[in-house]
């Protein structure tokens, strides 16, 4: 879920990949995904080393997903430190946040990215579709006069995910949609999914995790990239039918980050 989705970096998945079918509308999805608003905190550690250069890493995420009546609000953030084997660390903060219309033509989006303190990234804007399966455009004001031309079917975040628990439930295995999401100053990405089966909820599930989940990997593409190139980030994750995403794995060149779900609370729809 994204979204959740800025700083997931990655190396390859193989995959057989299958084009879903035409984009349904956004209120057929939304009435069929069971999207539930809620709060979510997440403890982040250590999942693999894959060079010896990062020996331990520890933080913290939260995600704020809402309904509004005219769309959906996210805000996400992400802080952790990763410690060399000498003891030395260096913290990291990546605040993201967006407003995406409910018919999914209309997205503003605002990120933030310090290492130490020091601001190493600043990204905001606004993005539109000319229609559902239509392309657009996104317009940075920051960096300012940054225009990306977005390709015809492309997504934004949350509906993306609405339609993915929608082909998860129809028992699609894989699914691909190009996804802007504004972490990038790229463009929109080609975002393939590959989605396991329906899993049953656990012992002592909460009222939010009480419905169908499957496991999903997510592997992200630069719109240019040929067929058969690495992709440049990836992640998996358990998605719920309500939306929420829990047991995160995200994966980076030398290492990857595990976020545990621990605490996960409801938000109240709005009376439109």
């Amino acid at each position: 879920m994204t979204s959740a989705w800025a700083a997931m970096k990655a190396s390859a998945v193989a995959a057989v990949l299958v084009m879903g079918a035409a984009w349904p509308s956004a209120r057929s999805v939304a009435q069929e995904a069971s999207f539930a608003p809620h709060r979510a905190a997440y403890v982040l550690t250590m999942g693999a080393a894959k060079t010896g250069g990062v020996a331990s890493i520890d933080g913290a995420m939260s995600i704020d997903w809402q309904e509004t009546c005219d769309g959906w609000t996210m805000s996400q953030r992400m802080r952790f430190r990763i410690f060399d084997a000498d003891g030395d660390s260096t913290d990291n903060d990546i605040s993201f946040s967006s407003w995406e219309a409910r018919d999914g033509t209309g997205y503003r989006f605002t990120m933030r990215t310090l290492n130490d303190g020091e601001v190493i990234e600043d990204l905001r804007g606004r993005a539109s579709l000319g229609g559902q399966g239509k392309g657009g455009r996104a317009v940075f004001t920051e960096p300012s006069d940054e225009v990306i031309e977005l390709p015809p079917g492309t997504l934004f975040p949350t509906l993306h995910t609405l339609l993915l628990i929608d082909q998860a439930r129809a028992g699609t295995r894989g699914w691909a949609r190009p996804v802007f999401d504004g972490a990038t100053v790229d463009g929109a990405m080609e975002v393939n999914a590959v989605i396991g089966p329906r899993l049953e909820p656990g012992a002592g599930a909460g009222e939010l995790l009480t419905g169908a989940s499957w496991r999903v990997r997510l592997a992200f593409f630069r719109a240019d990239d040929q067929r058969g190139s690495e992709p440049e980030y990836e992640t998996e994750m358990r998605l719920h039918d309500t939306g929420v995403g829990s047991e995160f794995v995200f994966d980076y060149p030398e290492f990857s980050i595990k976020a545990r779900l621990e605490r996960l609370e409801p938000v109240p729809k709005p009376r439109c």
